[in-house]
């Protein structure tokens, strides 16, 4: 009953939200049809690029490079990262209509170090420093770079672009009252998106001390972490903390905020959408991404290089969101209806991502509302649909749960399955326990005698052929009395490692005893069975062993003829092998029924 009244409660909020959401957003043109409307100056400018960056303002005034200014064809200049200088052009006597009025041209990106340069007739020039590097520059605290202009008498502004951060330019001219009445909207707006962000975080934070779900602390952080690179990308850091805090951090602060919003967001989508439950291999990908993204996040801090770190990750971005998008997809058609509303939201955002994206690419017009309108309505949504999913995600778990209580009352098969299951598993592990040397991990000898048997009854119905090749290391004993029995171990070990590596696919290896190790070769002839001992052997032989780096083994080799017992081909390898370590060790020697061979 406390659940579904928190569902009813939540889906009455939300939708009031809304409500005063798209009320505000429609009765607010009326107020600003009111207000004069600012001149936007993007195809006012003329462009010009300096590669050397060491063109100055007294250059440009000296008229050499005039012709080389290009006329802007854009209503807001797209330059992301450059290592150029740009310098823009405007003709004041164009723009400044009234020469009583005073103006103020705004710049709203986040850029590194702007300057403008108002010109008069007679050549002289008055400066005017902005940006992230002269934050103590700009007298109003506010988000956007300001410039004012009072002096009647400029001719032409001048506006220079530097530094590490994209060079963007989305400016508007405006008189003083028109500005005033720009920033008293502005400030509303912005009451109203952050004050609806936070609201749905406090309210799905006291749905989580209630409810004690895991998804519901994730999605606080994930609300929390979208609000903060919100306003990194809004600038509404530098005019809230700008004095406060290093300018290092807002020149890097785009993929500081970015990243811990993509770390929170990959924790939420896992742990709602249940990935290691439902699709494993999805869930150790996103456990992958979520290593990446801490250390991008590290990597944001400490590359001096913020070109690097940015396009990095808008790149990862776009990445975990489709494969976070596709997460859902998968979800759903196992037949997760929890994952419906968080298809919509997701969808929604992502459709935003690719818009972004398009435009960062050049594909589609460069335009404010990309970058301010459509990720901030589509968050909105994206936020209603995801904490609409988690209500949806309680009332699934719990029908879930009332059939699950009812399938248990019915009856107890599926527990005798399981224990059934448990018991098969711990079946086969003794099985395996049983036939594994334990040291060396291969078959042991009473696996070795298992598959000797078959190998006799195969090849005495079907006249098969096939080989056994006993081997014993060389010296062995001095190894253990020499350097200790954890050497020798080693020793065992990597032997064993190697022999494992080099055998075929139907071939069988293992530990006879002590430092003995026996090869059966199944449809395998005498001479393919010495070619195969001595590969082994060279490989032995070339091997570095730890601490004793050189050891050698000597080989037996002998092959199944008709009337052979067990006994009698073993002791005819076994001869072998004898023979191999009377020859000085570290050779092969072979045993075909009366005809010894030596190589």
């Amino acid at each position: 009953m406390l659940k579904n009244k928190i569902i009813k409660t939540n889906l009455v909020f939300y939708f009031f939200i809304v409500f005063i959401f798209t009320f505000t957003q429609f009765s607010l043109p009326s107020h600003a049809a009111e207000l004069s409307d600012p001149i936007i100056l993007g195809q006012h400018y003329d462009i010009f690029r300096d590669p050397s960056k060491k063109i100055k303002i007294e250059d440009l005034l000296s008229g050499t490079y005039d012709n080389s200014f290009v006329d802007s064809k854009e209503n807001y200049l797209f330059f992301w990262h450059t290592q150029d200088t740009i310098w823009l052009r405007l003709d004041a006597e164009k723009i400044l209509k009234d020469k009583q009025e005073s103006y103020w041209l705004e710049v709203t990106d986040k850029l590194d170090s702007i300057e403008m340069y108002l010109v008069k007739k007679d050549g002289s020039y008055s400066v005017q420093h902005r940006g992230i590097s002269n934050i103590d520059d700009q007298n109003i605290h506010y988000r956007s770079n300001l410039f004012d202009i009072q002096d009647p008498s400029v001719q032409e502004i001048y506006i220079k672009l530097d530094g590490e951060l994209p060079l963007n330019l989305i400016s508007y001219l405006f008189t003083t009252d028109s500005f005033i009445n720009k920033i008293i909207d502005y400030k509303y707006l912005t009451g109203i998106f952050y004050g609806f962000l936070t609201a749905l975080l406090i309210y799905n934070l006291f749905l989580f001390f209630s409810l004690k779900d895991k998804a519901y602390f994730y999605y606080v952080l994930y609300m929390f972490s979208f609000i903060l690179y919100q306003a990194s990308l809004n600038s509404l850091d530098i005019e809230l903390v700008g004095q406060l805090l290093p300018k290092w951090y807002f020149i890097k602060s785009s993929a500081i905020s970015g990243n811990i919003l993509l770390l929170f967001m990959i924790l939420f989508c896992k742990e709602f959408l249940e990935l290691k439950k439902y699709v494993p291999r999805f869930h150790n990908f996103g456990k992958l991404l979520l290593w990446i993204t801490i250390l991008s996040l590290i990597a944001s801090f400490i590359v001096p290089n913020v070109m690097i770190t940015n396009n990095f990750t808008i790149i990862f971005a776009v990445v975990v969101f489709i494969f976070l998008w596709i997460s859902g997809i998968v979800v759903l058609l196992k037949g997760q209806k929890m994952a419906r509303f968080y298809m919509v939201g997701w969808t929604v955002l992502l459709g935003s991502i690719i818009i972004q994206a398009l435009a960062f690419l050049s594909l589609i017009p460069f335009h404010p509302v990309i970058f301010e309108e459509v990720p901030a309505i589509a968050a909105i949504f994206e936020s209603i649909f995801l904490s609409l999913a988690l209500g949806d995600k309680i009332n699934i778990i719990k029908k879930e749960h009332q059939e699950m209580q009812q399938m248990l009352n019915e009856t107890l098969e599926h527990k005798v399955k399981e224990r059934t299951q448990e018991l098969e598993r711990a079946k086969i592990k003794l099985e395996k326990l049983a036939n594994t040397d334990r040291l060396t991990q291969i078959p042991n000898r009473v696996r070795l005698d298992d598959v000797l048997e078959e190998a006799f009854e195969h090849a005495q119905h079907h006249k098969a052929p096939f080989s056994i090749i006993l081997l014993d290391i060389d010296y062995f004993k001095e190894v253990n009395d020499k350097f200790g029995h954890q050497v020798g171990d080693l020793v065992l070990m990597n032997v064993a490692e190697i022999l494992q590596n080099t055998i075929r696919e139907q071939d069988t290896v293992g530990r006879w005893g002590g430092e003995e190790f026996l090869v059966i070769c199944p449809q395998t002839t005498l001479d393919d069975a010495v070619r195969l001992a001595e590969e082994l052997r060279q490989q032995l032989e070339n091997h570095p062993f730890p601490v004793v780096q050189h050891k050698t083994s000597s080989f037996g080799v002998t092959n199944y003829v008709d009337g052979d017992t067990r006994n009698t081909l073993l002791s005819r390898c076994d001869k072998a092998l004898y023979q191999a370590k009377e020859r000085g060790r570290n050779c092969v020697e072979c045993f075909d029924a009366t005809v010894i061979t030596r190589l």
